[in-house]
């Protein structure tokens, strides 16, 4: 497979032939991906100058044996770089022909982490990185993995990727100030929603998220247990602030009056005076930078059971 790419005009062609589609387009045109199009022109064609240079520069992190990083991004990437992957390729270009559809991307990073796990991210130098955002990069990185489990160990401008899918998703957010990288990792996207996405593009329909059905008897039942729940949840809010203050003045009392224990004129409550002390923890996020290989195998599986979250959103003035 040959996969190039046109940069004055953003176009990518797959053995030859022009693609259908970039995964970003892909995304855009489907509502997966965030709107701009209401952003001043001029401030988004700043951002895209600087976006390209920040981008050459994290992919020779990656790509330039001893690379020296021009940028604060670039550092802040080969510092996080030295401490989480083995090895890995920047700017990897990708390519698909979905029962006729020709698909193409570029994977920003396709790794192995010390762990010898595979990872997929993407680097984000904007101002921040929100639900709608994280919920974009998702998409982005889990369609180029399945494009490239995809290809198996056919090779790509001569090179065979053999990849066998990635287990960890990132998004490398870097602060456009400072230049800090922020990792966050993100949900993998169901193989069954991209072929569902795909196969919307091919046939020329708008893709459309899963819905939950629900009856509208449960739904009644349901917003209506949960407003209960918020007044019941306040209620126990207000509650709690005002006992944590008043056991506060309890505790001051001890401390002042040398006494340990007390009870109620009734006896329905008893108060026990606990003394300051000292507990030793282990700090798993030390313990996973300095020692990957230890924390891995100390690691145990627990089981949970499937739950709903539920968000209640403030009334819109």
């Amino acid at each position: 497979m040959v996969i190039d790419f046109e940069e004055k005009d953003h176009c990518y062609s797959l053995n030859g032939e022009i693609a259908d589609i970039s995964v970003t387009e892909l995304l855009h045109k489907h509502n997966l991906a965030p709107d701009y199009s209401g952003a001043p022109k001029k401030k988004l064609t700043a951002s895209a100058k600087e976006g390209k240079e920040v981008h050459k520069d994290l992919e020779n992190v990656l790509n330039v044996a001893d690379y020296e990083p021009t940028t604060k991004q670039g550092k802040s990437f080969q510092e996080w770089v030295s401490k989480h992957l083995d090895c890995g390729v920047g700017e990897q270009m990708l390519g698909i022909d979905w029962n006729g559809l020709l698909v193409c991307g570029t994977a920003d990073v396709m790794a192995i982490g010390k762990d010898n796990s595979l990872i997929v991210a993407d680097h984000k130098n904007i101002a921040k990185v929100d639900a709608t955002y994280k919920e974009y990069v998702s998409w982005q990185v889990s369609l180029l993995d399945f494009m490239a489990r995809k290809l198996g160990k056919e090779p790509i401008n001569g090179k065979v990727l053999n990849w066998k899918g990635a287990k960890e998703f990132w998004c490398l957010h870097y602060n456009k100030k400072t230049g800090e990288l922020t990792p966050i990792e993100l949900e993998k996207v169901e193989d069954t929603e991209i072929e569902n996405l795909l196969d919307c593009e091919r046939k020329g329909e708008i893709y459309q998220r899963p819905m939950l059905v629900i009856d509208k008897e449960l739904e009644f039942q349901f917003l209506q247990a949960e407003e209960e729940l918020s007044k019941i949840e306040l209620a126990h809010k207000q509650a709690e602030e005002k006992s944590k203050a008043l056991r506060q003045q309890l505790c001051e009392l001890f401390e002042k009056q040398g006494i340990y224990s007390w009870e109620s004129p009734q006896g329905k409550i008893k108060v026990t005076y606990i003394r300051p002390s000292e507990q030793i923890r282990v700090d798993s996020d030390k313990l996973k930078e300095k020692y990957p290989q230890v924390y891995t195998e100390c690691q145990k599986l627990i089981k949970k059971k499937g739950y709903v979250l539920v968000t209640l959103r403030e009334d819109e003035e």
